[in-house]
C-alpha cells in the first residue's frame, strides 16, 4: 500500500506529464461554452436589430416618408440573405410599382430570387415576371415565370403567366400550350377561359 508521500509523488508526476493538456482542455471547453453563449446572444441581438429595422423600413414606405425607398434598398443590401430583407423587398417592389418605378421593383425582387428559400423565390419569380411583362420585356419575363415552375405549388400559376406573356408577345401557339399546361397542372385561375378565347379567335 502506497504511503501518502508516494501518492503525492504519483499525483505530482501525473500532473507534470498531463497537467498542461488538462488545463488546455479546460480552457478550450470553457472557451467553447462561453463562446457559444456569446455567439447565441450576438445572433439574437442581430435578429432583434434586423426586426426593428424591418419594421422601420415598412413604416417609412407605407407613410411615404422622404427617402423611404433609399432606406429600404440600403436595408436589402445589408441583409440580403435574411428573411426580413426578403419581406422588405416585396414591400419595396410593391411600392415602386405603385410609383411606376419598375427598375427598382425588378432590382428588389432580384434580391429575393438570388437569396431566398424556394417558396419565397418562386413568389419573387412570378412578381418580377409581371413587372417585366408590364415593361414589355417579354423574353426576360418569360424566363422569370419559368423559374417558378420548379416549386410544385406554383407550377400552374407559372404556366398561366407564361401564357399571358406569350400572348402579349404575339405567340398564340405558345400561349395555347402554356394555358393547357396550367390547366393540366390544376389551375384554379382563368387559364381555361383564356385558352378558349384563343381558340375562338383562331
Amino acid at each position: 500500500m502506497e504511503t501518502e508521500d508516494q501518492q503525492v509523488e504519483r499525483i505530482k508526476q501525473f500532473w507534470s506529464e498531463h497537467g498542461k493538456g488538462i488545463v488546455a482542455g479546460l480552457v478550450i471547453g470553457f472557451g467553447l461554452f462561453y463562446g457559444w453563449r456569446y455567439y447565441d446572444a450576438q445572433t439574437r441581438a442581430a435578429q432583434e436589430a434586423a426586426s426593428e429595422q424591418f419594421e422601420s423600413v415598412i413604416v417609412q414606405l407605407e407613410s411615404e416618408q422622404e427617402g423611404s425607398m433609399a432606406a429600404a434598398q440600403e436595408f436589402l443590401t445589408a441583409n440580403s440573405g435574411e428573411t426580413y430583407a426578403h419581406l422588405a423587398a416585396f414591400e419595396l417592389a410593391k411600392h415602386a410599382v405603385e410609383h411606376n418605378d419598375y427598375a427598382t421593383a425588378v432590382s428588389a425582387l432580384q434580391v429575393v430570387r438570388d437569396n431566398a428559400e424556394p417558396a419565397l423565390r418562386a413568389v419573387a419569380d412570378l412578381r418580377q415576371a409581371r413587372v417585366l411583362l408590364a415593361q414589355e420585356q417579354f423574353d426576360t419575363a418569360l424566363a422569370a415565370a419559368k423559374a417558378a415552375e420548379s416549386v410544385a405549388p406554383f407550377k400552374a400559376q407559372a404556366a398561366e403567366l407564361q401564357g399571358d406573356i406569350l400572348l402579349a408577345k404575339g405567340d398564340t401557339t405558345g400561349a395555347r400550350a402554356a394555358y393547357q399546361a396550367a390547366i393540366d397542372a390544376g389551375s384554379q385561375g382563368l387559364a381555361e377561359i383564356k385558352l378558349n378565347s384563343i381558340v375562338a379567335a383562331s
